[in-house]
């Protein structure tokens, strides 16, 4: 029985040291998206931001209160995303941290991840020091 269970975190240990760190990265591509979140301002105050925005200043601040650089979310809801006018090269995400939205950010995937493979080094550390444990008793018997 306990060769089975030392079998079992060894394929574990392994998968999740090599599944997880692929499993975050297929991720992302496949469903990130690099945006720069803002608190936004009101329909109004858009409007005349709008208004009196000229060429050369930033765009983000039209449309709400820019975080410092853009972040990599994932599952970004599309009625969320703006797409400024002035420049499409930019994604903006409309986020309302007082009301306590956080879109899942990739940095937060990593961070599983890291947590995913501590676990799966211990298991597979385990894994071999059990059949290791075995081998050098074996080496010992009369």
């Amino acid at each position: 029985m306990r060769n089975r269970i030392a079998k079992v975190a060894l394929v574990l240990g392994a998968l999740g040291l090599v599944g997880a760190p692929a499993a975050a990265a297929a991720l992302s591509a496949a469903l990130g998206r690099t945006v720069i979140l803002v608190s936004p301002h009101s329909p109004e105050v858009v409007a005349a931001n709008k208004a009196t925005w000229s060429k050369g200043e930033p765009v983000p601040e039209i449309y709400g209160i820019p975080g410092r650089e853009p972040q990599r979310v994932l599952f970004a809801e599309p009625a969320r995303l703006i797409v400024p006018e002035e420049d499409p090269s930019l994604t903006l995400y409309a986020v309302d941290k007082q009301k306590g939205e956080n879109p899942l950010q990739v940095q937060t995937a990593w961070f599983a991840v890291k947590i995913a493979m501590a676990v799966s080094g211990i298991l597979l550390i385990a894994g071999a020091l059990h059949f290791g444990w075995k081998r050098f008793r074996a080496s010992k018997a009369p």
